[in-house]
Formats: structure tokens, C-alpha cells, sequence
């Protein structure tokens, strides 16, 4: 067939109301394309559509109308060259999300710890989801190693709720209920995955602070065998036994992960697959997953990018670049879309590690690198979750925390709803008085609320450090309204005080709003 449209397009899609919308595919050269949505019609010549600069023989792009909020509208596309005709049927017209990012964005539902509730809730068809399959290179997609994934799902069968991401899942359950028409999300993630793999190419060699992310790369490659990592990227990753599922299936479910973890051997069996080899095809190497998965959803018509990573880079050793990394990403992102579109991230969860070649780096400076992005970049906005983490379980099981937080950020900045409170709890001002340094939070609600935990590390006293003068010290806090205190006799006499909260790779966040939302860790100076 030589009229073919973007993998994206399909039966049951949800297109982005209000804004024009973008259909594009290839076909013969200099053929005369026809979309109809609707009561739309546009006609354009392949090979009109401009790809950096140039015009490419046989692409076209047809853009057409914002429409409004619909359930069902048929899109047709016709070649005048060939004569052949493509039609979908149950198309929507209503809110569009794309989900990026790494293992705990892709998420299978099917593992989240109220998968059995959520799976009786109603089913909705105007709730649909696309998963782009995960291609690393060049001629991956036509081998089709992830045949379950490149159409669209609508909220029906257990099977196929089972595969939409956990994340995006409870985000868009909210959103329907709040907004009223069709939602759609975009999965375009893969676990293990950097934010590099995920930065336009050009951009990180742009920008100074990530050279070294180039070194690394080509250190790499400078240590492989060409010819055979080539071979090896050819084979397809094989359908897994049913012995190698089940053992999948319980490590995402975190059961007997302390076990496995404690006991694995010093070495590994060699991974022959490309995506995780360290090489030009690898899903690290900087502006991999860029190229041959996110441009390939682009320019598809969104409200905004949710987004869900960090382990990885933690892993690489990137903390102090990690911020630079995510706003070289998000600008990136933009670009490709030629439109600055909110942004949503999740600050990584609590996470210790079960054994010391999986634990946690530092991922304090993770989230401060994350949050810091919030302050460089305009519409980019953070959800904490350090109530919601596991000691040794990196996939976290509670996912509809991420979701419902992630809605509350999308109501109230993308979709206006600003009487809504919907951020964490963050420090607003401080200071010291005597024998005692309080410190006051914007986005409380009507006040903090101490919540008792169940955890070793749960209680206000274990997640909270003060240090005077370089010196721990032991002090006692009290809770008035949106402001906590802080006494300890060495602080009077101090030259310099360091209050220190939840800034550990594992703990439980105990300080709240009275939203329900908890509060962000922090590090404040006096």
C-alpha cells in the first residue's frame, strides 16, 4: 500500500479539540492527498510538507480546523494517484496527554496495587490510549517486536485496561470525570531509558553542561565489536517463555524482589539485545528515542506532556546535570512541537534499594534538580509523591497517587481551574528567633497536618535533620497553622543553621496540607 499515514492514526483515536490538528503520512511522489474529518476537507500535495528545511518526496501533512469536543467523527484520507482509500471510524474530538519517560511512566495498570478496583470501575469508550511501540533504530519497527502496542485501546475489556499506563490512567480517569469529554493519551516511554535518549541530538551538543554525556557515549561505542553489536541489534527481542513472564510478572509486582536482589551473582549473563548494549543503537545514546520514537508522534496535537524519570540518570551519575538535562529535554520537546506545552513531572519516589548494585544514588539531588526546573521554565510544574515509595521496590505500586496529582496539576494550570489547590506544600519564608527557627509554606490549604506513619523512617523526628554550625543536634517541633517550628537549645548561639527535610533516598513524607498533599523535601539555611 503506498498511501500510508502515521502509525498514530487510527480507529478510536482522540484528536486535541480547540487547536488545528495535524494529519500527515507518506505516499507517491507528488500526489494529491485528500483528509476529510468531519465536515472538513483539505487537499495537499506530498511532498509540500517541509522536514528541517527541506521538502521531502512523498511526505505530505494536511492541517486541519480546531473542532470542538465530540465522541464520534469519521476521518478518511484518499490518494488521487493510487485511488486508494483509508478510513477510521469512532474518532473523538476531546483532551490529548502525551506520557514520557522510563518503567515507572510505561507502568502496566495491570500491576498497580488497585488494579482489581480500577478494573470493575464502568467502562468508559471515550477513554483511550495509544502506546508508540518502542523502536531504537532504523528499520526496528518493521521487525515488530512489541506486537501488542501502535493502535489505539478504549477503556472496555480487563485485557486492555491491563495496558494502559498506570500513571496516565488515573490522570485521565480524573480528567474525564472533571472535564466531560473524550480523553486520549499518548504513551511514547521505555523503561531504563535517559533523558539524553530522549533530548534532540543537536540540543545536548548545544549545551555546554552536557558534553560529558557526549563522552560517555562515544567511550562506549569506542569498546565495541561493530559488526557483531549490529548482528546482535537485528534479532528481535523474543516472545518470553512462560517461565520468564511469570518471573517478570512478580518482579513488577515487587514479589521477591529482596531475595532476588541479595542473591544475585557478581556476574551477569552479557544482554545481547541492542536497546540495553551500550551503542549508536542503544536507547541511551543521547537523542536515540527522540529521533525514532517521539518524532514520530509529532506534531500530533496535545494539551501537554506528563512525565515520569530519573532512575536512570541517577544510575549514570548525572545528578549534577540532571536539571540542565530536563531543560535541554523540555525545550526540545517544545520545538518539535512548535508550541510551549505545559509540562508535568513526577519527582521521583522514595527508594532505598534492596542491595547495594540497585540502591539509590542520591536522589535528594534528583528531585532538586527536577524542582529546579520548575523555577528556570515557564508551565513546567511538579507533583511530589513521598508518601507513596517502597524501601527496595523501584516500581512502585501506587500509581493512582501519581495519576490524581497529576489531574489536580492539569486542572488548575492548564485547565484554569485556580481555586483548585492542587500543588505540595513548599517553603515559602524563614527564620530564627532565640531558641527556635520557623519555617513558614505556601499551598497548605488551611494549615500543615502531621500524619502518623507506619514506617521506621515516618515520623516528623526521623525525617527531619538541624544542624548547627556542621553539628547535629537533637530539637522538638511544633505545628501552628502553615508554619513549623523548630526549638533546639544550640540554635541561639549557632552562626549557622541547616534545617534538613525528607532529603533521603527513602523515607515517608508525614507533613501535609490539609489538601492531602505532602509537602516537598527541602534544605533551608540560616
Amino acid at each position: 500500500m503506498k498511501l500510508q499515514p502515521a502509525l498514530i492514526f487510527g480507529e478510536n483515536m482522540v484528536l486535541q479539540r480547540q487547536k488545528p490538528i495535524p494529519v500527515w503520512g507518506r505516499s507517491v511522489r507528488g500526489d494529491l492527498i485528500t483528509v476529510s474529518l468531519g465536515e472538513h476537507t483539505v487537499t495537499v500535495k506530498a511532498g509540500d510538507h517541509m522536514q528541517d528545511e527541506r521538502e521531502v518526496s512523498g511526505v505530505w501533512e494536511a492541517i486541519l480546523p480546531p473542532m470542538e469536543a465530540c465522541s464520534e467523527v469519521s476521518l478518511s484520507i484518499s490518494s488521487a494517484k493510487t485511488r486508494e482509500k483509508v478510513s477510521f471510524e469512532h474518532v473523538a474530538i476531546g483532551e490529548v496527554w502525551l506520557a514520557g519517560g522510563q518503567s515507572n511512566m510505561e507502568f502496566w495498570l495491570e500491576y498497580d496495587g488497585q488494579f482489581e478496583e480500577t478494573a470493575a470501575l464502568p467502562e468508559d469508550p471515550d477513554f483511550r490510549f495509544f502506546r508508540y511501540p518502542q523502536v531504537n533504530f532504523a528499520g526496528c519497527l518493521e521487525k515488530d517486536p512489541y506486537p501488542d502496542d501502535g493502535f489505539w485501546r478504549s477503556w472496555g475489556s480487563r485485557e486492555d485496561r491491563g495496558f494502559f499506563s498506570g500513571p496516565a490512567a488515573y490522570m485521565g480517569l480524573q480528567l474525564r470525570k472533571k472535564l466531560g469529554v473524550p480523553v486520549g493519551i499518548v504513551g511514547c516511554n521505555w523503561g531504563g531509558s535517559s533523558a539524553a535518549g530522549w533530548c534532540e541530538l543537536g540540543a545536548i551538543k548545544e549545551t555546554p553542561a552536557l558534553q560529558s554525556i557526549l563522552t560517555w557515549q562515544k567511550e562506549q561505542e569506542e569498546k565495541l565489536d561493530y559488526r557483531t553489536y549490529i548482528e546482535a541489534s537485528e534479532q528481535p527481542a523474543p516472545d518470553p517463555t512462560a517461565e520468564i513472564q511469570t518471573g517478570l510478572d512478580k518482579f513488577m509486582m515487587g514479589e521477591g524482589l529482596l531475595e532476588f536482589f541479595q542473591n544475585m551473582p557478581e556476574e551477569m549473563p552479557p544482554v545481547i539485545y541492542s536497546a540495553y548494549m551500550y551503542g549508536p543503537r542503544s536507547i541511551n545514546a543521547p537523542g536515540q528515542l527522540y529521533t525514532h520514537m517521539l518524532t514520530k508522534v509529532a506534531p500530533f496535537a496535545l494539551r501537554g506532556f506528563i512525565w515520569y524519570q530519573g532512575e536512570e540518570d541517577d544510575t549514570c551519575g548525572r545528578q549534577a546535570i540532571y536539571g540542565e538535562l530536563m531543560k535541554t529535554m523540555i525545550l526540545s520537546w517544545r520545538k518539535l512541537w512548535k508550541e510551549e506545552l505545559p509540562f508535568l513531572q513526577v519527582e521521583l519516589a522514595p527508594y532505598g534499594g534492596p542491595a547495594p548494585r540497585v540502591a539509590a544514588k542520591d536522589w535528594p539531588k534528583m528531585r532538586q534538580q527536577q524542582r529546579s526546573v520548575t523555577r528556570q521554565l515557564k508551565d513546567v510544574y511538579d507533583i511530589c509523591i513521598m508518601d507513596s515509595g517502597h524501601p527496595y521496590n523501584i516500581h512502585v505500586r501506587k500509581k493512582k497517587p501519581v495519576g490524581d496529582r497529576l489531574a489536580l496539576l492539569a486542572l488548575k494550570h492548564v485547565y484554569k481551574d485556580t481555586k483548585l489547590l492542587a500543588d505540595s506544600p513548599s517553603v515559602l519564608s524563614c527564620g530564627r528567633e532565640e531558641d527556635q527557627v520557623w519555617i513558614s509554606f505556601a499551598d497548605t490549604g488551611e494549615g500543615l497536618v502531621l500524619r502518623e506513619v507506619p514506617d521506621e523512617k515516618g515520623t516528623l523526628r526521623e525525617v527531619l535533620e538541624v544542624f548547627c554550625d556542621g553539628k547535629s543536634v537533637e530539637a522538638r517541633c511544633e505545628i501552628s497553622e502553615d508554619t513549623l517550628r523548630i526549638y533546639a537549645d544550640e540554635i541561639k548561639d549557632a552562626d549557622e543553621i541547616t534545617v534538613c527535610f525528607c532529603e533521603m533516598n527513602y523515607c515517608t513524607d508525614p507533613l501535609f496540607g490539609s489538601t492531602g498533599l505532602p509537602v516537598f523535601p527541602f534544605t533551608v539555611k540560616l
